[in-house]
Order: C-alpha cells, then structure tokens, then sequence
C-alpha cells in the first residue's frame, strides 16, 4: 500500500478470498502473480488492516488453505472499499510507526516472537528504519517496566510481568482517548471476543450499584476486563500479598469488581480468578484517587490510600470539634465509624451519583449547629480527593457525629413528681435544665396520678415526698426548687452518672453499615405481615440494594417456616442471590400484626449477600451483636417507643 501496485495486490488477494471460500496460497500465487511466501506475507498484513477496520478476519490452516470469515454486513462493506479503491496506501510518520510496532509486538501471544523482517515487510519499512523504530518502542515500554527481547532465530518478544503488561496495552488501547479509536482498537485486539456483550455486562452493573463512569473510566474497566478473558488460559501469575488483599476486600471497589465478572462468568461460562478480580479492582480505586503514575500500581498503594483516609478523618474530626468547642478526635468509636462509611462514600461519589438523603432538611434544621460546623469539611474533600461533596453526603456525616456527641454527654429522661400548680411547675423546669444539663427530658405528673408500671422507661423519678414502694430509680428530694434541694439534685445526679451502665447500642462501627435512615420506618400501619414485606422489600429495590426478585424470595422463605423469634420481633430474610448490597430494613408498628401464630410489633428485613469474606464475616457480627438489642423486653420497650427513623438510626450507630 505505500505503492499503487501494492494496493492493486491486496485488491487482488481480496477478491480471491471475500465470498468465504477455502483457496490455498499457491492459488492466490498463481492468480495474482507473486511468489507464496510474498502472497503469506501479504494476507498478514492484510489480515491486520481487515481487522483494524472491523471488516472480518483471514483464517490459515496448514495444507489447508486460508479463507475470510465476516459477517454479511462486513462483506458489503468491504465489496464497496474494493469497488471504491478505499485501500489507501499505509504512509506513518514516526509516532504512528511506533505505535503500529507496539500493536505488533502486543498482539503476539505469550509464546511467540517475530523477526526484524517480518515487521519491517509488515510496516512496508526497511530493515535499518525499523531498528529505529524499535528503540522508540523501548523508550514507550521502559515506563511500564517492559523489555523488548531479540531471541536469536526466533525474533522479537516482550518480556514483562503481567500486572505491567496489562497496564501498558490499556493505555495503548486508550491511545488519544478518541472513542472511534479505542472502539477500532478494541475490534483489533480482540478478535474473536464478542466486545459489545461485555459492554453491556458492565452497565448493567453500573445500573445496579447507581453508579455512573465517565467514557474514560467506563472503556479502561471494558479492557481489562476483556484483558482477563482473553489471557485467562495463559496462566500467567498476578502477584499479591494475602495482608494486602483483605486490605482491598473492605472497599466498594472490589465487590462491584466482583459483581462484573459473576456476570461474565454467567454470559461466557467460564471461570476468573480471584486474581483478575484484585487486578481491575485495584486499577479502578488506584487509577482515580492517588496522583501517582500507573507504574507503580501495586496493592502496597491501598495501603497508603487507606493510611491518607485515616489522616483525612483525624483532620475532619478536629477541624469539627475545634468549631464546636468539642473533643471528637478521642472518640475512638466515631472516628472507626466515619472511616467505615467514607470508603464507599468517596467510591460513590468519584464514580455515580451522590446519595440523595431524605432526611437533610430534618438533619438542618435539628442539628444545626453540627450541620453549619461540619460544611467547613467540603474543603478537605476537594483538597484530599478532588471531590465535591454534596450537603446530603454531609448530613449524613452529621448523623454521626450528632450521635456521638449525645453519647458522651447522655441525656436523661426523668420524671418528677409534684401536686404544684403550672407556674411552679415551669420554674422547676427552667431551674432544673440549667443547674442539669443533662437531663434531656423532664415531665412532671402528680403523686395521685402515679403508677411504677406505667413510667418503667424513664432514667430517673424525683419525689417532693417519700412514696411507699421500694424502686431504686426514685430519688427524694424536699422542696426541689430551693438552692439547698437543686445542689442536692445536682450531688445525686453526680453519683448517678458514675454508676448508671453503658447505654450504647450494641452494633460495632462495622455492623453500623448495615443500617441507613432511608429503611427505617417508625408508627407502621398496615393490615398484615405480606403488606408489610412488600413495602420494605420495595422501598429496598427503589433504593438499588436489592433487585426486584428479593421480595418473590422473602414471600418464599416465610411460606418454609415462621421468622418470628420471640418478644414481639420478626428476622424475615430474602435470597442472598438478589441483594447488591448488604442491608437491614427495619419497620417498628404502630399496632402489632399475626406473624403465623406470634403477634410481631419489630420487623427486620434482612438483605445479605454472602460471597465476599468481609461480608460474611459482618454479617456474622451482626447476627452476634442482634442479640444483645432484643434479648429482653425493656429494651424491645425502647425500641418500641422511638418516634422516628432518626431517633432509631442514632440509637443503632451510637
């Protein structure tokens, strides 16, 4: 093609072999006057710019022949670059040379190599251009840690480790990052592997986590992911260190990466390694979030990541508390919690949408001061990640730390007892909150009307006079409003404050994200069980954490055997199979309904997927740690009588 005669034999060779049939060499030698080893040659080249073009692919078998296998639509097209003279002629300049060099090189499989002459007569250069061409070649490679080898009598080769060379033929894939190019490239490395169907995979996938790549990232997870499938039979090792893979497994990164292959798996019925799946896992996390080059893609970067989250969460708990007069940095709890909940948060927002929270205006208008405080943060995200964050994704850092906050400083509900007229009431009121602080809730009831049963629930009760019964929450206090009965009011809340329990929920940082104030639902009213688990399993699908089989597959469970488990509670669960992600609904009634043969008053739907070890082994934890929250019937009482998603939501991260 750098010739007009060049072009008339490729021409030539075409019309020997586009109809399909089976010819030899010696025929097409024959037909187009040129010598066998010229016509073998020249279908390889030929067979490249074919394919290069999507316009099909020559197929050789030894004493054979060779034929054109393309489709109908392939045919046409090339019938009219024939009949139009669309065969131009191949004229590089040096860039282009370079690259069509690496394609070369790239394109033999692990075992091959080729000669000098071989590529130059590919190129249509001469031997003396080509060996210059191919020291350009080694400058490109050098980056990526790729030697190119000159065996003797066998000719060139790469020479590399697989992590590098994946990494290198993506970024040649990539080119100038023009989506014709790529899609040409991508015809052209990958032949025989249907291409589109893998595209596909990976937006379904997009679609089921709500995440949304941009055209760059989208294309570099299509080429690996073909890069697996087309170099899984090489058994070429991926190296890693065991530490550092369950250091990958707590990230977002790695079950979505795990979510794409299963469905690969499904489509092509083959199996990847756990491998494959650590390598693009980690190029999606590396790639994005630390300015360093490609080279040094290892897992020892998710540690160092991890480490910068770590000092990211220490600067936004100080920079939060130095604002709101506090200490957070100490609480050891909260600062594990937001570690946990920003690894797939950072994940979320660098690659789809933000989390709407429907609880913003809520968290704003209740938690002010905490909101205002912690939107001093947005500049960290910016700084550390090149992240803007949303005031949704801040609320629900506010959740947190609001939390957190009312855990140091406990408030408690107490009940005072008095005959007083409403004004004395009141001034007891205002006097009590400022010398207490503590006391959150105080509501006032007389002697006569008092009943223990009735008022179990509360922290502490203050009585003017002593009352005949023995209850150890009751303090009695003379003329409560004098300054000699408020300091002793203020003395045996002192003492109540060293010896009341550990109040706290009993879900670690880890099992806290299971729980999100969207699935909380309080005040339920609903005529039976089935109405109930269709509107969580619902509202569970709308929010994208489980597919709409989910429900089909509770319904199927409860109809095996009851999951009522005493005290008033149900643990109803869908198929692992139909869960994106792993988390608990939980609806408190407003009235009990007929779960079988028990009344139920607290359901938690559970949804959990079991394949990663990191899942498995939270949701163990929570099954450990559920039982502590319902095991008797105070604290079912407690759960019972908070009034909304929020209250519910602080009370399990707390």
């Amino acid at each position: 093609m750098k010739h007009k005669k060049e072009k008339i034999y490729m021409k030539q060779i075409l019309k020997c072999i586009k109809d399909g049939e089976i010819v030899s060499t010696h025929f097409i030698a024959k037909t187009v006057g040129l010598s066998e080893k010229s016509v073998r040659n020249k279908i390889t080249e030929l067979n490249d710019y074919l394919m290069q073009g999507n316009l099909g692919e020559i197929q050789k078998k030894p004493r054979v022949g060779v034929w054109l296998e393309a489709t109908e639509e392939q045919k046409l097209r090339l019938t009219m670059e024939i009949n139009q003279d669309e065969i131009t002629t191949v004229n590089y300049e040096p860039e282009e040379r370079m690259y069509e060099t690496l394609k070369i090189l790239f394109r033999l499989r692990p075992w091959e190599a080729k000669t000098s002459q071989k590529i130059a007569d590919q190129l249509y250069l001469s031997i003396p251009t080509m060996l210059k061409v191919m020291k350009s070649c080694e400058d490109w490679l050098k980056v990526y840690k790729i030697k190119i080898v000159n065996e003797r009598n066998k000719g060139y080769r790469l020479e590399c480790h697989e992590n590098e060379y994946r990494v290198a033929l993506k970024n040649l894939i990539m080119g100038n990052g023009v989506v014709e190019e790529i899609r040409k490239n991508l015809n052209y490395f990958f032949p025989n592997m249907d291409v589109s169907l893998v595209s596909k995979t990976i937006i379904k996938t997009e679609n089921e986590w709500n995440y949304r790549f941009t055209d760059d990232s989208f294309y570099e997870i299509l080429i690996y992911c073909c890069l697996a499938y087309m170099r899984k039979d090489y058994n070429i090792p991926l190296h890693y260190k065991e530490e550092e893979v369950k250091l990958l497994q707590k990230y977002n990164e790695y079950p979505f990466t795990v979510a794409i292959f299963e469905k690969l798996e499904e489509m092509f019925h083959v199996k990847f390694s756990k491998e494959d799946i650590l390598f693009l896992s980690i190029q999606i996390m590396c790639s994005k979030f630390i300015d360093m080059s490609e080279v040094d893609i290892t897992l020892e970067l998710v540690e160092k990541y991890d480490n910068k989250l770590v000092e990211f969460v220490d600067k936004l708990l100080n920079i939060i508390g130095n604002i709101l007069e506090i200490d957070l940095k100490s609480d050891e709890k909260l600062k594990e919690s937001l570690i946990l909940h920003l690894r797939p948060t950072i994940f979320r927002i660098q690659y789809g949408t933000t989390q709407n929270n429907s609880l913003i205006n809520f968290i704003k208008s209740e938690y002010k001061n905490v909101f205002r405080a912690s939107w001093a943060i947005s500049i960290l995200f910016d700084e550390y990640y090149h992240l803007k964050v949303t005031e949704d994704e801040i609320g629900y850092i506010v959740l947190y730390i609001q939390a957190a906050i009312e855990r140091e400083k406990h408030q408690y509900k107490v009940l005072l007892l008095t005959n007083s007229n409403k004004g004395y009431v009141q001034l007891i009121r205002e006097k009590v909150r400022k010398v207490i602080p503590e006391i959150g809730e105080l509501e006032f009831v007389s002697t006569h009307e008092y009943k223990t049963e009735k008022y179990n629930d509360f922290d502490i009760i203050i009585s003017e006079k002593t009352i005949d019964e023995q209850n150890e929450k009751v303090a009695v206090i003379p003329d409560v409003l004098s300054d000699r009965g408020l300091l002793k009011l203020r003395n045996y809340m002192d003492a109540f404050n060293v010896n009341v329990p550990e109040t706290g929920n009993a879900f670690s940082p880890e099992c806290c994200l299971l729980f999100s104030p969207e699935l909380i639902f309080t005040n339920v009213k609903v005529k039976n069980k089935d109405e109930l688990l269709k509107q969580m399993s619902d509202t569970m699908e709308i929010k994208g954490f489980v597919t709409s089989k989910f429900h089909g597959s509770v319904v199927e469970r409860e109809s095996k055997t009851t999951t009522a488990i005493g005290n008033g509670v149900s643990l109803p669960h869908g198929s692992p199979e139909e869960v994106v992600e792993s988390k608990v609904a939980i609806a408190i009634l407003d009235e009990p309904v007929m779960w079988d043969d028990e009344k139920v008053e607290i359901v938690f739907l559970l949804g959990f997927k079991l394949k990663m070890p990191d899942e498995i082994h939270r949701i163990q934890l929570f099954y450990k740690e559920y039982v502590s929250l319902v095991e008797t019937d105070e604290k079912v009482t407690k759960l019972k009588a908070m009034k909304s998603n929020v209250e519910v939501y602080k009370y399990l991260i707390q």
